[in-house]
């Protein structure tokens, strides 16, 4: 089952490429007038985290490319909090030393545009590139389970639907939804895909 699935997220990787080489080759000679920086937070079926990005609004305002790099702390399925009566202090139990590094490039496409006169802007995203994964080992101290973790390199996407929020000044709020792909080439904590739905929350302030 795990190499039919494989399969599948690999041929979904190759129309997403096709998909952003198309948008890029259409888009890559226009104007970029206006440029957001922004940082926010990441939460997923796998996870949790944060991010930092940068988008290039075209002028047209109908589409923007963007570039980030994530922070992904990976849950495990069974991982709990429980109070410790001896030190005073919650404590996890069952969880993981995993986490991901996303690094994605892509745009958003604004479908509304000019049709909407109040201070949202409905898109749609598509981003795909690599995922650096690092896998620590999971007792000892923070030194011991992060002296030499297993790491490897793998493809990465993400492709869903969100709104923009137009605030005060040059600041503005970014709300998405959909789905993150995260396969890797080999199981880390008996795991080799962890693809799931992911909310993604950027606060943005326009670079003068």
């Amino acid at each position: 089952m795990a190499f039919t699935v494989s399969n599948k997220v690999l041929n979904f990787f190759k129309i997403i490429k096709i998909i952003i080489l198309l948008f890029l080759t259409a888009t890559i000679f226009g104007q970029y007038t206006n440029v957001d920086n922004g940082f926010g937070l990441d939460i997923g079926n796998s996870g949790s985290g944060f991010f930092f990005t940068r988008q290039l609004m075209h002028d047209s305002n109908d589409f923007s490319l963007n570039i980030e790099i994530r922070y992904y702390d990976i849950k495990a399925s069974n991982e709990t909090y429980v109070f410790n009566n001896f030190n005073g202090q919650w404590e996890t139990i069952g969880g993981v030393s995993l986490f991901m590094l996303p690094i994605f490039i892509g745009g958003n496409y604004f479908p509304f545009n000019g049709k909407i006169e109040n201070n949202f802007s409905p898109f749609l995203t598509l981003r795909s590139g690599v995922v650096l994964s690092f896998d620590g080992k999971e007792y000892g101290s923070f030194k011991d389970r992060w002296e030499n973790p297993d790491s490897q390199i793998t493809p990465g996407g993400f492709i869903g639907a969100g709104v923009e929020f137009k605030m005060v000044g040059l600041n503005s709020v970014s709300v998405m939804f959909g789905y993150e792909l995260l396969p890797l080439k080999r199981e880390f904590d008996g795991i080799d895909d962890y693809s799931g739905q992911l909310i993604h929350i950027s606060f943005n302030r326009r670079k003068k």
